[in-house]
């Protein structure tokens, strides 16, 4: 294909970055009359494979020889399907659901049955919990099952742990320019620069401005992410890097269920409410901002052995206000309650009382009417600072025909948190003028601005969290001949810390200790398959949080065990990779949360079977897929006990699938459509309520050209996608009775993006 290289330069290249503009109009000034051949390329299938073993172990193992399971999302497949957020990318592996991330402003999930809000970032368990802005995420990797021995305090189902971007050997600028539904636009700008033989920088920035389909939402979220690499000596390399963002985006509770003759429902499939109306208030607001600095020494003591040194400081703060749901009352049609929400009463004696739900009634007959006891709270002024060290010496030694692969290495972690949490009265329907708390909030026909906005931070207590923790490992893997491998390891924490109210100590926290095993066998049974089966552990002390006064009382720490069998299997060459694990976890202590109050269950099961493929069969083809059952029961001597919990789906399947024509007049066209399957959810632990399954069909196509004379391998891309393609209507996670999320119907997003 033959195209005028100013015609090109005007039509493409201008439209997606001046730069790129800038440089060809160079090369066009030296020869006005040239007239150059412009090929199609193709993606870069490498930018697919992520060669990542040595995670959940401290030093390096093949896929065939690891033990475990750990899923891979390279930055590319997030690309190609237009992903910006970290629950959206998580729906490319098996057996994770969503929960429901307060009010949508912060990452939150189920991996294997058990809740997991924290994020791991370069090994780190990150304090500040917020939706993760995927702009400087290199890929992200799932680690299935109990991982404490490496990482430390974390939840048996597993972790999410994002790798960040980090130099290049070779120059690179890349950028891009999206817009999508809801007036949603997005940039971002990726410069990497060696500064010699010897050093190197890269520097990420993106914005985004979004509405969505809820009303009075815009989002809002900078992100700067600077690193460097400098080679002190052949055998020393110092990383640094630094983070900030800057975020604010809605707190929104979603909708609520309400008691029905026949068990609770979902009030949006009993009243016409639109998918887009909110029960909330246009001042709801979490605004946060986020810095974290980190540097890493990498030193090579010889030639099996070498050292790591990580230190890390993370800052953060934020504000969040929110019109919190406290209670459901329903009204008969001609029931006494104005349409605004004021009770009809003779005198103050007969008001009756709304608080905790004393009016809630049965939803039975269409003309019903509902309506919210509401309140605004939120923690202002909240301040985060973590101080952490991380250490690992790994290499290996010989006994006799023996080869030991070894990784030693401890963490330390300092935490101290302060807030002012704000709370106005629960909403009665009563005025104020008769010493009531104002109106209650009629869902059908909502009236705005009836809560109160100006809380002074000064008239409640500050709130102070602080926590010490620290821990030392050691991994083993034995390699008794070229076909059986042996993985013994173990792990010591201890965790102490305090609670306190305006400087006032109001809880000690006792030192707890825990010792964590783990064992693991693999066998390769062929070249190109193995078999595993694993024994491991895990730890977490049990905090329980009152959203209103911080920390209340410790318990006893969550211990759990996992047993796992698996099989794993190469083929073409090594390009398509397969997993089946079969697994088995007990947990103790179970800490968890109903519409905001902390719960504790005696314990948990899960067991289950997970499926995985991913690579690239053929050359330009790329698969993703996976499926889970999840099979997870509450445990102990309780009402609930059998029970399932909630926004655990019993079944999910990913399938994602891609092609890109690599060569013939096609070459650079790709293909890619993705379908996501979650099966019925509970959406408490009482079992009260079901959340239906729901199935998510996504379309994407590009086209890749090359420019030729800006850089090496030079490239503009063009691309259309299309998320949930069919408007499927799904609610995708619940936090309790009365935060029900919805989903998010179809989205369509158009994009040029660039290399050089």
């Amino acid at each position: 294909m033959k195209i005028d290289r100013q015609v090109f330069a005007l039509s493409a290249i201008m439209c997606s970055c001046q730069l790129a503009y800038a440089q060809t109009n160079d090369v066009k000034e030296k020869d006005e009359e040239s007239v150059e051949k412009i090929t199609v390329v193709g993606t870069a299938q490498s930018r697919y494979l992520v060669d990542e073993s040595s995670s959940l172990t401290g030093f390096d193992l093949d896929f065939l020889e690891l033990p475990r399971v750990v899923n891979i999302i390279p930055e590319q497949l997030i690309l190609d399907q237009k992903v910006t957020d970290l629950a959206e990318a998580l729906r490319n592996t098996a057996g994770i659901s969503l929960s429901d991330g307060f009010g949508g402003t912060n990452d939150d999930f189920l991996i294997r049955g058990f809740r997991r809000n924290a994020v791991y970032r370069d090994g780190f368990r990150r304090a500040t919990n917020f939706k993760t802005n995927l702009s400087n995420v290199e890929y992200t990797q799932v680690i299935r099952g109990p991982a404490s021995i490496t990482y430390g305090q974390v939840e048996p189902g597993g972790l999410v742990d994002i790798v960040t971007k980090k130099p290049l050997d070779q120059q690179r600028i890349a950028g891009e320019a999206r817009f999508g539904s809801f007036d949603d636009k997005f940039a971002l700008l990726d410069w990497s620069q060696p500064l010699s033989d010897n050093a190197g920088i890269r520097v990420v920035g993106s914005v985004q401005d979004a509405e969505s389909f809820r009303d009075f939402t815009d989002v809002n979220r900078d992100t700067l992410s600077i690193s460097g690499t400098f080679d002190l000596s052949p055998t020393t390399r110092l990383n640094l890097s630094y983070e900030y963002r800057d975020e604010a985006r809605p707190l929104d509770r979603g909708t609520i269920t309400v008691p029905t003759p026949e068990g609770r429902a979902v009030i949006n499939d009993l009243l016409d409410i639109p998918d887009s109306r909110r029960f909330g208030e246009p001042f709801e607001i979490f605004d946060s901002t986020f810095n974290f600095f980190d540097a890493t020494l990498e030193q090579e003591l010889n030639e099996k052995w070498n050292l790591r040194f990580s230190t890390a400081y993370e800052s953060s703060s934020s504000d969040d206000l929110q019109a919190r749901p406290q209670a459901v009352a329903i009204f008969d049609a001609d029931g006494p309650i104005t349409d605004d929400g004021f009770l009809i009463f003779q005198n103050p004696a007969q008001i009756p009382a709304i608080v905790g739900g004393a009016l809630q009634a049965v939803f039975d007959d269409p003309t019903d009417r509902v309506f919210l006891s509401r309140r605004t709270d939120g923690s202002q002024n909240r301040d985060v600072d973590v101080f952490y060290l991380n250490a690992i010496v790994a290499g290996e030694i010989e006994t006799g025909k023996v080869t030991h692969k070894i990784a030693i290495g401890g963490n330390y972690r300092d935490f101290d948190s302060e807030r002012n949490f704000v709370v106005s009265p629960n909403t009665n329907g009563v005025p104020t003028a008769f010493g009531g708390a104002g109106p209650l909030f009629n869902i059908s026909n909502p009236v705005f601005g009836n809560l109160p906005t100006e809380l002074n931070p000064s008239d409640f207590p500050r709130i102070g969290e602080e926590t010490e923790e620290y821990g030392f490992f050691i991994n083993d893997y034995i390699e008794v001949t070229d076909k059986l491998g042996i993985l013994v390891g173990g792990r010591f924490d201890s965790f102490e810390g305090q609670t306190s109210a305006d400087g006032t100590t109001t809880l000690d926290l006792d030192s707890v200790s825990e010792f964590s095993p783990q064992v693991a066998v693999n066998y390769k049974v062929v070249d190109n398959a193995s078999l595993f089966v694993s024994y491991s552990e895990s730890f977490e002390p049990n905090i329980a949080i009152n959203s209103e006064v911080g920390p209340t009382e410790p318990f006893d720490p969550e211990d759990s065990e996992q047993i796992e069998i698996g099989a794993k299997a190469e083929f073409f060459e090594g390009r398509l990779q397969t997993s089946v694990a079969i697994y088995d976890i007990e947990k103790t202590n179970v800490l968890t949360t109903e519409n905001g109050i902390p719960v504790l269950r005696d314990g948990q099961t899960s067991e289950g079977v997970e499926i995985s493929v991913s690579g690239q069969p053929i050359q330009g083809m790329n698969v993703v897929a996976g499926y889970a059952y999840t099979d997870s029961e509450i445990g102990g001597i309780s009402s609930i006990s059998g029970n399932q919990p909630r926004n655990v789906a019993e079944n999910t399947f990913n399938l994602w699938a891609s092609y890109e024509f690599q060569q013939g007049k096609l070459e650079g066209l790709g293909i890619g459509g993705g379908y996501f399957f979650v099966d019925d959810r509970f959406g408490d632990d009482a079992n009260s309520f079901t959340l239906d399954s729901y199935s998510l069909v996504d379309l994407s196509v590009w086209y890749t050209l090359a420019v030729p004379g800006v850089g090496s391998d030079g490239t503009v891309r063009f691309q259309l996608a299309v998320k949930n393609l069919f408007d499927e209507e799904y609610f995708s996670a619940s936090g309790g009775d009365l935060r029900i999320n919805i989903g998010t119907p179809r989205t369509v997003f158009g994009s040029v993006s660039f290399a050089f």
